[in-house]
C-alpha cells in the first residue's frame, strides 16, 4: 500500500506545464460534478418535513394559574428527557410535589430557598403533570 502511494506521488509530482493544467482541470471538474448530483439527492432528502421523536407532552386544556409551595430543588435533566424539566419542588419532608420548568433563569435563583410558584399546568407523555412557571415568590423563614 505504500509502495502505491509513493509511485502515486511520484508520478504526480512529475506533471508539468499542460499535462498539470488538465489534470487539475478533470479533477476540479469531477469534484463539481458529484458536488451537484450530491446536493440534488441530498436536498430532495431535506425537504421533507421532520417526524418529531414522540410528543413529549400533551398540554391540559385549562390555562388556570395555580401556585403550589415548597423547596425548589435541582434534578438531572436526563431524568426527563426532551421535556426541558430541571427543577421539582419539594415538601418539608423532601416530598416531589410537582415537577417545575421555566423558559428562563428564575428556578435557578431561587434554588434550595422556599418558595410559592405560579403557572400553568401541563402533561407529559407518561402522565406526569408539569408546572410551566411564570411567577416565583421567595418566601424567608418569618413569613
Amino acid at each position: 500500500m505504500m509502495n502505491l502511494l509513493k509511485s502515486l506521488y511520484l508520478k504526480i509530482e512529475e506533471l508539468k506545464g499542460r499535462k498539470l493544467a488538465v489534470t487539475l482541470l478533470f479533477v476540479f471538474i469531477s469534484f463539481t460534478i458529484v458536488g451537484i448530483v450530491g446536493g440534488y439527492f441530498i436536498n430532495g432528502s431535506l425537504n421533507k418535513n421532520e417526524v418529531p421523536v414522540g410528543g413529549n407532552e400533551v398540554v391540559i386544556a385549562s390555562k388556570e394559574k395555580r401556585y403550589y409551595e415548597g423547596r425548589i430543588t435541582y434534578v438531572n435533566p436526563e431524568m426527563y428527557p426532551l421535556a426541558n424539566v430541571s427543577y421539582t419542588l419539594n415538601d418539608p419532608s423532601g416530598k416531589v410535589v410537582i415537577l417545575l420548568r421555566a423558559k428562563d433563569q428564575k428556578l435557578s435563583i431561587a434554588e434550595n430557598l422556599n418558595v410559592k410558584v405560579g403557572g400553568t399546568l401541563s402533561k407529559l407523555e407518561n402522565g406526569t403533570e408539569v408546572l410551566d412557571v411564570t411567577e416565583v415568590i421567595i418566601r424567608n423563614v418569618t413569613n
